[in-house]
């Protein structure tokens, strides 16, 4: 479903006068180095046919304790690759903590592996891509082939950033890469359906403010809008569906889906406010980037209405609202409502306050937010998600 956005021509000029060059999109895409994209369910049964292709006899598998110790996804992934690992870390922990990931690169070395598969969220992953930099002597010989399993909707395995974390200071940093982004993706939804309902759901909401950010930035462009806009409509229509059933392979494969199209944007048009705000608070209070984005999108949206409310026509389309009878500003608001009461339908927590942050550490967060924003602005957000 295309819903053009307010901001694009809808017809054709009836004439060359007619048409100003303020009337005609313009700007650049980037693409990212990745391979392939294998979807569907048993897609990930391909495996050993991909490292063959790659010629990886020695793969070596990241992965976070839950996974391993609490479901049967890794014996099936070994199956799936058709040949003995080299080696499994599994420690591995939330918003990627240095010390793990360290630990990880010495075994990968000491194991001789050539090649690297990521099982999880967006931890394993980013952490997966931060050792392919590291190994690689960031870049100044070949790296390792990384193949991503995705088991949430953080679409992690479609960026060519990762974040990790300095224990020590509780700050996230990142590392900024195309050539992090993993060469080969499966998006099978059979090895979703261990995934915890709220950490499913809250990652959906986490693509969702991927698509919602892409819309709404200064940089957007027709290409991430037709993308965006269809994730934002497949996570409205199934992320409530695969939450409570999922053995509903249809509707975990289309979140699945828009995950995937919700980072079409980021490298090229960027994020906003909604991201740095869950890049400070998440590593800093542990909360995980899911949960970041329920506490701050409809927020940021609500914002933004007060600002370029037109940029958010073609969300409440999206969302399946019926704008006709409303003014820009009402079906703007409308769309910012619509996501807290998804937030609702799927029991997701969404105000800092729950979390244990004190009212006194605020106006802390939003000077660290503020790079380009006003903090006066930014504390004010803080204190309606409080």
């Amino acid at each position: 479903m295309f819903v053009p956005s307010p901001n694009y021509p809808t017809r054709l000029p009836q004439n060359e006068m007619e048409q100003s060059s303020e009337d005609i999109p313009s700007g650049e895409y980037t693409y990212l180095p990745i391979e392939r994209v294998r979807f569907g369910p048993e897609s990930s049964r391909h495996l050993s046919e991909e490292l063959d292709r790659l010629g990886c006899k020695k793969p070596f598998l990241i992965t976070g304790r839950t996974i391993f110790g609490k479901t049967k996804l890794v014996p099936q992934v070994i199956e799936y690759s058709g040949r003995k690992l080299v080696g499994i870390f599994h420690g591995i922990l939330q918003h990627a903590p240095l010390g793990p990931i360290e630990k990880a690169s010495q075994e990968v070395r000491e194991a001789g592996a050539d090649a690297l598969i990521s099982l999880g969220g967006g931890s394993p992953i980013d952490s997966t891509k931060i050792l392919v930099k590291e190994l690689s002597g960031d870049f100044s010989k070949p790296a390792l082939p990384h193949i991503a399993i995705p088991t949430t909707l953080s679409a992690a395995e479609f960026s060519h950033t990762a974040g990790m974390t300095d224990e020590n200071q509780k700050r996230k940093m990142g590392v900024r890469d195309p050539r992090m982004v993993p060469r080969l993706v499966f998006l099978d939804p059979q090895l979703t359906i261990p995934t915890p309902k709220w950490l499913w759901s809250s990652t959906g909401i986490r693509s969702l403010d991927h698509a919602v950010e892409s819309i709404i930035s200064p940089k957007h462009q027709p290409y991430v809008d037709t993308l965006a806009l269809e994730a934002i409509r497949l996570i409205f229509r199934y992320l409530p569906k695969s939450s409570e059933d999922p053995a509903d392979l249809t509707s975990r494969l289309s979140c699945q889906m828009a995950a995937w199209m919700s980072y079409a944007g980021p490298i090229s048009v960027g994020t906003g406010l909604s991201h740095a705000i869950g890049r400070v608070i998440g590593a800093r209070y542990d909360i995980p980037h899911g949960i970041t984005s329920c506490i701050t999108l409809a927020e940021v949206m609500r914002m933004t209405a007060s600002k370029t409310p037109e940029r958010l026509i073609p969300v409440a389309l999206a969302e399946g609202v019926q704008v006709d009878k409303m003014t820009v500003e009402q079906a703007s608001l409308t769309a910012a409502d619509r996501v807290t009461e998804l937030l609702s339908e799927l029991s997701l927590t969404r105000k800092l306050s729950s979390y244990n942050i004190p009212r006194e550490d605020l106006p802390k967060i939003a000077e660290e937010v503020a790079l380009r924003q006003d903090a006066g602005e930014v504390l004010r957000l803080l204190e309606r998600v409080y």
